[in-house]
């Protein structure tokens, strides 16, 4: 029968693995599938979308990245007995995992805030007189491309997330 310790790491290790593998997912989804999409839709619905997900997705995915970074760090400080190197890959899959919210804050900043701007101004220009074709088609262009560039910063959220994944992977194996 299985003691009540490791019973407990064994959830443990399921449900990290779990929350951060689901992140993963969401992560790679919102640049392999999501993007796209937006792409294809007239710009201030694109940027409305846009931040709409931005929004959803900044109030669940950091927060199931946190989770499984803590139950990481329980696994790396309750298994030094099954070997420094299982410890040492729990506490690099922690790193990795939490490590999405300064990639966010520092790499794509700059990016969501440019998004962020667009769509409000966007909201104020539909209410406003016709602009010139010339101003929109280049304001156009120009917020389909950042839009495709946070896909692709958000490339290096996912590797961060799948390293933590695989980390920890290796380590319960």
């Amino acid at each position: 029968m299985a003691s009540h310790q490791d019973t407990t790491l064994r959830l443990t290790q399921g449900t990290a693995l779990l929350l951060s593998t689901l992140s993963s997912g969401v992560s790679l989804t919102l640049s392999t599938f999501l993007v796209p999409r937006l792409l294809e839709s007239p710009t201030p619905l694109m940027l409305t979308q846009w931040r709409r997900t931005y929004t959803r997705g900044a109030s669940t995915v950091p927060f199931a990245a946190v989770a499984a970074a803590a139950g990481y760090i329980y696994l790396g400080l309750r298994t030094p007995g099954l070997g420094l190197c299982r410890s040492r890959l729990y506490l690099a899959a922690a790193a990795l995992t939490v490590g999405i919210a300064p990639y966010t804050q520092l790499v794509m900043g700059g990016t969501n805030g440019e998004l962020k701007r667009l769509e409000q101004r966007a909201a104020v220009e539909a209410e406003m007189v016709e602009l010139p074709a010339e101003v929109i088609a280049e304001e156009e262009r120009g917020a389909k491309a950042l839009v495709d560039w946070w896909g692709v910063l958000n490339l290096g959220r996912t590797g961060l997330l799948v390293g933590g994944a695989v980390c920890a992977l290796v380590a319960t194996l």
